[in-house]
């Protein structure tokens, strides 16, 4: 800015209200309300501001829809009224708001900044617009960045107690414990006038702590003594750990395995550890239950693999393809390629059970369909509605239930058969499968325990691999749907699919 640009003005006031870097100023009597456009930078001349006028508050009905983001429009016209205006300059020397323009269509952050003076003996408002997007947007990625290590902070803290039984935040210079899990009191280790809120001492925690080890002490001792972490983390090892046997509460004994993540506060330079206590004994547990699941999920797969084979449905469907090939053989061509495709998805389940694209087990649907279209005839019809595809599933899963839907339901009809629908569709929550038809149906209420061995094997395996949900309704006379619901997120509840 130049002098000669507010010769009009006290340059002394015009610095101290608006400092520099500004690019429109604004003279506003306070009495008229009248107004003058001083400066304007170039950039402030494409909007095309007018240069003064009798009354500057009710200009900015006319130049805020303009010039002012949408959502920012009401907050301006507020922050701007006369009232607001005259109550934060009597607070406060500066007045200031931050709002956004739009320039060539995009949303750039402004900011006015206003001061009252007195200009040839008449009270006035100085009131200044400067962009500062470039300073506003370098904050937002900075904080944005922040919150980014805070969260990611937070995730590694949480993975590492995940697994833990207890934990303790300890100041090893000062030997003082800052805080811990409520295990160690469990353990009887802090005495009574400790937990009314005296200073823990880490040395004094740690006797206690080697006083209930039953195998390992000393090196326990050794490798939590404040001065053996203090180096370990001076030579740049930002952990260690020991592995120690330890009484229960109850006489037994547990394996435990407790580490030390070291690091330094810069407020202090005091040297800290994080001391989290695992459980290996609970671990090891763990570790079993999983190798059990694992048995019940191989002796699943291989039922189901088994159920699908079963002798009678083989000798059946080649049978029935044997009739067809002297009267139809190009008809008979298709079925052996169904037939070879729904061999092929069957052996495939028996020897690996991970999840594959939807439309894969649907093109095992299909051709299961049209062999069982070649034995049943016009008794079966089978309609697909499929909204999505764009999902995995575990082989297998829904195809028997096709299965159950056309031999317990259609067939039991006899020659009037019915109508099989397969849905896909999906929500917020879930991706889910229909099964339905308008077959015979059951009582599900005087059959709670009579589930075919097929069924609770899909039900186990969508529960423990895809964490999905198998929900069957039936109504004598009526039909019977199956329905499935698989989480995107990997957590499901049975009112995911409503």
């Amino acid at each position: 800015m130049k002098d000669k640009e507010f010769s009009n003005l006290p340059y002394d006031a015009i610095v101290k209200a608006l400092f520099e870097n500004y690019e429109c100023i604004y003279d506003i009597d306070t009495e008229t309300n009248s107004y003058r456009l001083y400066y304007e930078s170039s950039a402030y001349q494409d909007f095309k501001l007018k240069k003064s006028g009798s009354d500057f508050f009710e200009s900015l009905n006319v130049t805020i829809p303009v010039l002012i983001h949408p959502e920012d429009q009401e907050l301006v016209l507020s922050m701007l009224s006369k009232k607001k205006l005259m109550e934060g300059l009597a607070k406060e020397k500066y007045y200031s708001l931050i709002y956004r323009v739009i320039v060539n269509g995009s949303p750039l952050y402004h900011k006015i900044r206003a001061i009252r003076c007195s200009i040839g003996g008449t009270d006035h408002i100085l009131l200044a617009t400067r962009n500062i997007d470039e300073a506003i947007r370098r904050d937002i990625y900075h904080h944005t960045v922040v919150n980014d290590l805070h969260k990611k902070g937070d995730t590694y803290l949480e993975a590492i107690l995940a697994s833990s039984i207890g934990y303790m935040e300890v100041d090893l210079t000062a030997d003082r414990i800052l805080k811990m899990s409520p295990l160690y009191t469990s353990k009887g280790i802090l005495t009574s006038n400790q937990r009314g809120g005296d200073i823990l001492r880490y040395s004094e925690t740690k006797k206690r702590i080697s006083s209930l080890i039953i195998k390992g002490r000393e090196e326990y001792e050794r490798i939590s003594a404040p001065a053996y972490l203090i180096n370990c983390f001076s030579r740049n090892e930002k952990r260690a750990s020991v592995e120690f046997e330890i009484e229960t509460d109850t006489g037994d004994s547990a394996i435990c395995r407790e580490v030390y993540y070291l690091y330094r506060d810069e407020r202090d330079k005091h040297t800290h550890s994080f001391n989290v206590l695992y459980d290996l004994t609970e671990q090891q547990k763990k570790e079993i239950e999983m190798k059990r699941l694992e048995e019940e999920l191989r002796m699943s797969r291989i039922h189901n693999f088994t159920s699908q084979m079963q002798p009678h449905f083989l000798y059946n469907a080649l049978g029935s393809i044997q009739e067809v090939i002297l009267e139809d053989p190009e008809y008979a061509s298709e079925l052996v390629g169904d037939f070879t495709t729904h061999l092929r998805s069957c052996i495939r389940a028996m020897s690996h059970d991970a999840p594959l694209p939807f439309e894969k087990e649907l093109e095992n649907i299909r051709a299961y369909v049209n062999i069982e279209k070649m034995r049943f005839g016009r008794k079966l019809k089978v309609k697909y509605e499929i909204q999505t595809d764009e999902f995995d599933i575990i082989p297998l899963s829904i195809q028997p239930l096709v299965e159950n839907a056309i031999r317990h339901g259609i067939y039991q009809k006899g020659k009037e058969g019915g109508t099989v629908w397969i849905r896909t569709s999906e929500n917020q929550n879930v991706f889910i499968v229909e099964v339905e038809d308008n077959g015979v149906g059951f009582d599900v209420k005087k059959k709670p325990d009579n589930e075919s061995h097929g069924l609770q094997n899909v039900r186990f395996r969508l529960k423990h691999m895809m964490n999905g949900i198998l929900h069957i309704t039936s109504e004598p006379g009526r039909g019977t749907k199956a329905v499935v619901c698989l989480p995107k997120n990997g957590v499901n509840n049975e009112n995911n699919h409503t």
